[in-house]
């Protein structure tokens, strides 16, 4: 029987610290001076992934409401421009409505969450695509491969 390790090395401790701010597997290694493949590799350990988000999650729970509270007044200020006669920008309102919408409309993974989950989730949100149809592609595609994995074997 397989020992399996539950605790993350201090290494892990740190690429949590610095993933769950934003920084990728590459920024992360020339922080830590380490190589970008084993950044990359630890980054796929499911125990890893699950600190991540469990942080990321109590900076979303920490700072969501003060955010709410900047994009609030955010938008305020810029119709208050407008009413005033005063220009605004396009990226201005761009910037303003990108904010809006990270704090309102993104789902943040919790530990006991699947993360895959909540990223296709927001890609389709994204990219205003139905869930339902690329979970029905994505069916589809597994099935093709379990049948042509089960005709490789009866033919070998």
């Amino acid at each position: 029987m397989e020992n399996f390790n539950r605790e993350l090395d201090p290494l892990d401790h740190q690429i949590a610290f610095y993933t769950s701010f934003g920084l990728n597997g590459a920024e992360v290694a020339r922080k830590l001076g380490k190589n970008k493949s084993t950044i990359n590799r630890r980054l796929h350990n499911n125990l890893l992934l699950a600190e991540i988000n469990y942080r990321t999650n109590q900076l979303f729970d920490t700072y969501s409401g003060k955010f709410a509270i900047l994009v609030h007044r955010v938008l305020d200020k810029a119709i208050e421009n407008i009413d005033n006669g005063d220009p605004i920008s396009f990226r201005e309102v761009n910037e303003i409505l990108k904010s809006f919408n990270q704090i309102y409309f993104k789902d943040v993974p919790y530990r006991d969450e699947n993360a895959a989950y909540i990223a296709i989730k927001n890609y389709c949100r994204d990219f205003d695509i139905d869930a339902n149809e690329l979970a029905t592609l994505a069916r589809r595609i597994i099935e093709e491969e379990e049948n042509n994995n089960k005709d490789k074997k009866k033919s070998a």
